[in-house]
């Protein structure tokens, strides 16, 4: 992950990140930001996110716009890593880095309370986290 803006060159207006996903990365498990809108760009391969009830594979060059409120998930199935772009709105890149910080001490599988506890702080609800147990994922 590599921050490109961050909240204190936007003014707290947005952040955009480059990420890489790994061929088959799990990614995040499901969440919703009720305060913060994402949107993600594609620069290779192929990135899944399910939106609510919705799947959509966005191929190069493509995007996709997550709303607030909408539960999602960014994943790669697929064969081959994915790189992308993702902007949120408001500024959430302080929300990645202790997301980045919890996935690296943990080996990728932190604990539901872990997460659960991060994302209180961040506007961020995970979805259906198995109680008392860790949860295997990458960060979005």
């Amino acid at each position: 992950m590599v921050v490109k803006l961050d909240s204190q060159a936007t003014l707290g207006a947005y952040s955009l990140i480059e990420y890489e996903h790994a061929a088959g990365a799990p990614g995040p498990p499901a969440h919703v930001h009720y305060e913060h809108e994402e949107a993600f760009h594609v620069l290779s391969g192929e990135l899944t996110v399910d939106i609510d009830e919705q799947t959509i594979t966005i191929h190069p060059g493509g995007y996709a716009v997550v709303p607030r409120g909408a539960v999602h998930r960014p994943r790669n199935p697929g064969l081959v890593p994915v790189r992308f772009f993702f902007i949120c709105s408001p500024a959430m890149d302080g929300f990645f880095d202790e997301m980045a910080h919890l996935n690296a001490t943990t080996g990728g599988a932190p604990t539901s309370q872990a997460l659960t506890e991060l994302g209180s702080r961040w506007d961020s609800s995970f979805v259906d986290l198995p109680s008392d147990s860790t949860v295997p994922m990458t960060v979005e």
